[in-house]
């Protein structure tokens, strides 16, 4: 793909993290099997719901640029993945992997609030205001997951500390 312009720009970025929350879908789905903290486990499972939402709202964007949401994969998210599936395969207590699945999670919703910053801004500068409003709802979503994360962290954390 040439990317000659901000819309070309805009356009790799939205395909970017569209592949992104692909990945962060799978990766959630398997950590919320290891997870026994109720309160994570429900976050999580919440989180997945939300990320399909997310992932719906890029396939409108999508539509309306008239362009197929595939053909880019994140190589940033792959690598946030990779590390949190290595977690699961140590051989670590309840808690510690748990404190471990939090922060790893945490990266990935920083990832994401990156990169749909960055998307709605492009969007702004494009007079694409349905793909901001979009934008904006799923960045608002992914900063109170973070606000959630590191309340339930508060928890855990001292958990692993103790264990």
């Amino acid at each position: 793909m040439q990317m000659q312009d901000l819309q070309d720009l805009y356009i790799h970025k939205l395909k970017d993290i569209y592949s992104a929350e692909q990945q962060a879908l799978q990766a959630m789905q398997q950590s919320v099997t290891a997870v026994q903290t109720p309160e994570l486990k429900q976050g999580i499972t919440l989180h997945i719901q939300q990320t399909e939402g997310q992932i719906e709202r890029l396939e409108q964007i999508f539509q309306k640029l008239g362009e197929q949401p595939g053909g880019v994969t994140c190589e940033g998210m792959k690598g946030l993945v990779e590390e949190a599936q290595k977690l699961l395969q140590e051989n670590a207590s309840p808690e510690v992997l748990e404190a471990g699945l939090i922060a790893a999670q945490q990266a990935i919703e920083h990832y994401e609030i990156a990169g749909y910053g960055t998307a709605r801004t492009y969007a702004q500068l494009l007079g694409d205001q349905d793909a901001v409003q979009l934008l904006e709802q799923t960045l608002e979503e992914e900063k109170l997951t973070d606000e959630k994360l590191t309340q339930v962290a508060q928890q855990i954390n001292v958990e692993a500390l103790n264990a």
